[in-house]
């Protein structure tokens, strides 16, 4: 198993620091919008991108390769330093560019985004291929979530040189939703429904319902990119349709597959289940928004401060569960690969580490759940109440309270899973 830069756990960790680092930064900006005084703008760029790329991109990146590595031969895995290096200067250039507005180098951060595209391609594809549950019809939706990816960087290498300014809003909508629609949910969803099974020991309850949904999702997404770039509601509402009952299948299917497993929950299933029904409420959500724009003028107002709550439904409910959750199952099974050799000794040590992971783990769900619908909560009481209210400020300070705390204790509780060695009796040839 390799160790240092270029190795699954430098990406995990990584990642996971930029979106410690870069979370701080959001809800500093968001306490700024709450109380009357914005941070500048460029602060939420940085906040954004490095989140994006420098946290989810490469921690997806380390959750495939760390696939990879658990289901091959371990002697013949090589570190991917120049993937890792390239990945957070390409993090570094787009944060840096965005806060400093230099588009020299956002366009130099997304090049080595580029130049790592296809290697972490491959990978992802090849991680995704070891799960039981892969199917051709796989490949052609993790495929159109690459491709989002892809269209993602390109467009916005194109926005950042400003090469086409007349159509600079519909390239804006297109460099968006397709990264965050047909890379990140669609790749995020699909990837669930195809690693949750296996942790619950348990074939997917429908296989059909399954194939159903391999179908539906990149319609409806596609249908919404469409939707924003033409500016239609209409075509919203409708590919909204499509995908709030893709995602309703996709809940349920899992559901039932988790009700009849033998073994018990634990962490990983509580975030990654968690995860999808926010994603469905986000969704249901975004079309009531939809519905409310139908009317002129709209029947409830919507500000910014109700965009920040919706888009970090996303965001946090959604995205952080999913990573938290694959963080809880990854990490305990890496570290046990890698630091006992004997693979009579190592279920005893992974156990150890998932003990560790799964310690209070209603509260750890419960803290990022409510600090996450305490947004939600100041953004509907804008509609009555001003910004000074004390109702706004002691919910916006109790939200960010509850949100600090879960990132602060699942670092602790990275640190210590990391931190925590084998016993001798367990190591084996411990090298």
């Amino acid at each position: 198993m390799i160790r240092g830069p270029g190795s699954p756990l430098s990406f995990l960790v990584a990642g996971w620091t930029w979106i410690l680092l870069t979370s701080l930064v959001g809800l500093a900006t968001f306490l700024g919008i709450v109380r009357g005084s914005p941070l500048p703008p460029g602060l939420r760029m940085l906040h954004v991108h490095g989140a994006l790329i420098g946290g989810f991109v490469q921690m997806i990146t380390g959750f495939a390769l760390g696939a990879i590595e658990l289901a091959g031969h371990e002697a013949k895995r090589t570190p991917h330093r120049a993937l890792f290096f390239g990945l957070n200067l390409a993090a570094l250039g787009l944060a840096a560019g965005s806060w400093l507005r230099n588009s020299n180098l956002i366009i130099a951060g997304g090049l080595f985004l580029l130049a790592g595209f296809i290697p972490m391609a491959r990978n992802m594809i090849k991680a995704l291929r070891t799960c039981p549950g892969w199917t051709s019809l796989s490949g052609y939706f993790f495929g159109i979530a690459l491709i989002g990816l892809f269209g993602a960087v390109v467009l916005g290498e194109v926005l950042a040189g400003a090469w086409f300014p007349t159509w600079h809003g519909i390239l804006r909508l297109g460099h968006v939703h397709g990264g965050l629609l047909l890379f990140l949910a669609l790749g995020t969803v699909g990837t669930i429904q195809l690693a949750l099974p296996p942790l619950m020991y348990r074939p997917l309850r429908s296989a059909g319902l399954g194939q159903t949904v391999l179908l539906l999702l990149p319609a409806g997404a596609a249908g919404l990119v469409t939707g924003f770039i033409l500016s239609s509601v209409h075509i919203q509402l409708v590919a909204g349709s499509c995908l709030l009952v893709a995602l309703a299948l996709c809940t349920w299917n899992l559901f039932q597959t988790w009700s009849h497993a033998s073994q018990p929950g634990s962490s990983a299933t509580d975030h990654l289940m968690t995860s999808l029904f926010l994603l469905f409420t986000m969704t249901l959500t975004g079309m009531a928004v939809g519905i409310n724009v139908l009317w002129t003028p709209p029947v409830m107002p919507y500000g910014t401060l109700h965009l920040v709550a919706y888009t970090h439904m996303a965001f946090i409910g959604f995205l952080l569960q999913a990573i938290v959750g694959g963080l809880c199952c990854t990490l305990p099974a890496l570290l046990a690969a890698q630091r006992v050799t004997s693979q009579k000794k190592r279920p005893a040590y992974r156990a150890v580490l998932e003990r560790i992971m799964n310690r209070w783990r209603a509260l750890q769900v419960s803290t990022l759940n409510f600090g996450t619908l305490g947004l939600v909560l100041i953004a509907s009481l804008t509609w009555n109440l001003p910004l000074s209210s004390p109702w706004i400020q002691t919910a916006a300070w109790v939200s960010f309270g509850l949100l600090l705390s879960n990132l602060t204790w699942f670092t602790m509780k990275i640190a210590q899973v990391v931190g925590t060695p084998p016993s001798p009796e367990r190591a084996g040839a411990h090298h």
